[in-house]
């Protein structure tokens, strides 16, 4: 029996490392996938094979677990894994083990509801941004800037501090508790087609399948369990004196090694669907034309991506998120048509990088296109180059789509909106008008605003025409990571709507407000 348990837990260990090396955004990705979904039907604007190319890790995620139950949390998910570490270490630690009342556990559970669906009023439907500082996620992504986290994380610091003493004493502490996205699973996951069997009339008085039980079922009360809150972690049919309890799919029992191979497919078929269903996409032509989703934007424009695009001549920069990071590329455009792009900088493995540039670069030249298959084996450094050619030809041709077709806009770069901002911060006079609509003196102008960490950010807007066409970051005292997440797309969508009056970034949103500042206190000088 000690064998068996050492071979199944030892190979979920190994796959939640490997999940944690090659997918440690994948719990982050999926619930920001269904925060767009969410909001593009509540938008009425959802189109599921136009958004699909932004969606993959939502659907893979989310298909698996309707398919075959919460495999995902038990063995795949990098939260999951932290929350199991932690037990594992309080355990050496203290020999005493913690036990929670069966009655405050079951009320205990329905807590993860409640945040979900606090989530969603708040944060997905009226768009606060309470959440952008009480956030424990931002906090576990940059646990290394102290100086970040201390100052403008600290209450999402506290609550990460919490989360981690308490899955010191209650193992999977958070996934019972506090998991959003495990509301949603403990939902979806009833209809899968595996369960854990374990006939009643068989037990003895052991309860050992409920007291090894990760996720605190009460095993002993039924004669299977299937989806809801179990996690598949299958420790339950390990530690069964009788093989009582056992791993169930479509009527059949399976046997450690059967299940300990079905979990590693199942992380394979994630880690496939994630990784290479761009190369099946582009194939296909599904979204060609859609570089990325606006969960939140108002704005809907898109350069149509194909060969026959007339495209504004001039240099644009633009970025995207590549394997390790934001990739930031440079497109000149000349007669209308992609003359050169050049590699300004990336975080990405060197060597992943290079095998995807050096292709891609030459067949979106050729092709005068950026629907050209990804690179196997660099599927996500070739998805942060093409995403940011995209987004620097759609400033090249943003003007067809915001100035009724004139001439008058060359913008800078971009990303996606992800939340939204009331903010009128700023030095600037509220007097100025922040529409389309207003002309400003033809020039160049620079304005400073206060950024993320209260350091000043300076910016140059040139207007031409009486039209915003360039925003350039002069000078910035932000955390890099944060201000560059947030400079691309705002300014990119300043240009577009010529307005300040645009959202701000989800998780920079400091940084966001200071560049707005500055633009509008460099427009202030124009008018």
């Amino acid at each position: 029996m000690s064998n068996k348990i050492k071979k199944s837990q030892v190979l979920r260990h190994c796959i939640q490392l490997i999940s944690f090396l090659l997918l440690p955004g994948l719990y982050a990705m999926t619930f920001s996938e269904l925060k767009t979904v969410y909001q593009m039907i509540m938008g009425g604007n959802f189109n599921f094979l136009q958004a699909f190319p932004s969606l993959i890790e939502f659907v893979a995620v989310m298909f698996l677990t309707i398919i075959i139950g919460r495999w995902f949390c038990g063995w795949i998910c990098a939260f999951g894994a932290y929350n199991d570490l932690i037990y594992f270490i309080s355990k050496k630690v203290s020999k005493r083990k913690f036990r929670i009342n069966e009655k405050v556990d079951s009320i205990l559970k329905y807590v993860k509801y409640i945040v979900l669906i606090f989530i969603i009023i708040v944060s997905w439907t009226i768009g606060s941004n309470i959440l952008e500082s009480t956030s424990p996620w931002d906090v576990f992504g940059q646990i290394t800037d102290l100086s970040t986290v201390f100052s403008s994380l600290l209450i999402g610091l506290v609550f990460l501090i919490l989360i981690t003493i308490g899955a010191f004493f209650i193992e999977r502490f958070f996934c019972r508790y506090l998991c959003p996205l495990g509301a949603v699973f403990s939902i979806i996951s009833r209809f899968g087609i595996t369960k854990i069997n374990k006939p009643k009339a068989d037990c003895g008085k052991c309860r050992a399948c409920t007291i090894n039980c990760s996720m605190g079922l009460k095993l002993y009360k039924v004669n299977d369990d299937r989806g809801g809150d179990c996690i598949n972690c299958l420790k339950c049919t390990e530690v069964c004196p009788r093989n009582n309890a056992n791993a169930n799919m479509i009527g059949k029992d399976l046997n450690q090694n059967l299940a300990g191979s079905l979990a590693m497919a199942t992380m394979l078929g994630v880690y496939g669907l994630t990784s290479f269903g761009g190369d099946v996409l582009n194939k296909s032509g599904i979204g060609l034309n859609n570089s990325t989703i606006l969960s939140d934007s108002t704005s809907n424009s898109s350069a149509s991506d194909n060969a026959s695009q007339k495209y504004k001549d001039g240099t644009y920069t633009g970025s995207g998120e590549g394997f390790g990071g934001t990739t930031k590329i440079s497109v000149t455009v000349t007669n209308g048509k992609i003359a050169s792009i050049e590699a300004l900088s990336n975080e990405d493995t060197t060597e992943y990088y290079e095998r995807a540039s050096n292709v891609l670069i030459k067949k979106m030249i050729s092709k005068q296109s950026t629907s050209v298959d990804t690179v196997s084996g660099a599927t996500y450094s070739s998805k942060g180059i093409i995403s940011a050619v995209k987004d620097a030809l759609n400033q090249a041709s943003a003007s067809d789509f915001n100035n009724d077709n004139s001439n008058n806009s060359s913008a800078t770069k971009g990303e996606t909106i992800t939340s939204n901002s009331k903010a009128n911060q700023g030095s600037t006079s509220s007097n100025s008008t922040n529409n389309s609509q207003g002309n400003y003196k033809d020039g160049t102008y620079t304005g400073s605003g206060r950024g993320f960490k209260g350091g000043t950010t300076k910016i140059s807007v040139t207007v031409a025409n009486g039209k915003i066409s360039n925003v350039e970051t002069l000078s910035n005292g932000d955390t890099p990571e944060y201000y560059r997440r947030a400079s691309g797309t705002v300014t990119n969508n300043i240009i577009s709507k010529q307005s300040t009056s645009v959202d701000t970034v989800s998780g920079a949103t400091y940084s966001s407000k200071g560049i707005i500042e500055a633009v509008k206190s460099a427009l202030s000088q124009a008018k």
